[in-house]
């Protein structure tokens, strides 16, 4: 059996969370303009907490169908942490006033579309790529970039079109 508090990390990827709400408009009318003010508070106050978060992106979104209101996107490493912040976005405006209409998970992968090094030392200037030390001090840039980019998620999304 495993321990609750161990991250869920994929090796590869990130795990990207879809969630879409239906805002239940008879169940907000029931708060007064009060109750309304703190829960649009809330609600705004944790997007910012979690986009605040290492290695976690939040992307908020008005549906444009009658099939919902309003949309999340999360992506982060770890499976237990957008599970905790899946079931507070779902009760941050208060009970019962977002109904889940549609929810996906899956995960990010590199791009197929990843510049290997052979091809990016084939877009240096002749002048770097026949110097030694310019081409090294190109190579090891390039090195980083690619390090930062799959370590942050900044990965192509396997997942369908919403």
């Amino acid at each position: 059996m495993t321990d609750k508090n161990t991250a869920l990390v994929p090796e590869d990827g990130w795990h990207c969370l879809h969630l879409f709400y239906r805002v239940e408009y008879g169940q907000w009318q029931l708060l007064s303009r009060e109750e309304q003010n703190a829960a649009k508070t809330n609600l705004s106050s944790l997007v910012q907490e979690v986009r605040a978060m290492q290695s976690t992106q939040l992307l908020t979104l008005s549906v444009v169908t009658p099939k919902a209101d309003l949309g999340f996107m999360l992506i982060t490493p770890d499976l237990h942490n957008a599970n905790s912040i899946e079931k507070r976005l779902s009760l941050a405006l208060g009970a019962d006033v977002l109904t889940p209409v549609y929810s996906y998970l899956s995960l990010t992968e590199e791009s197929e579309y990843i510049t290997t090094e052979e091809e990016f030392a084939q877009t240096l200037e002749p002048n770097v790529r026949n110097d030694a030390a310019k081409l090294a001090e190109a190579m090891n840039s390039f090195r980083e970039r690619m390090k930062h980019y799959r370590q942050e998620g900044n990965a192509e999304l396997v997942c369908a079109a919403v």
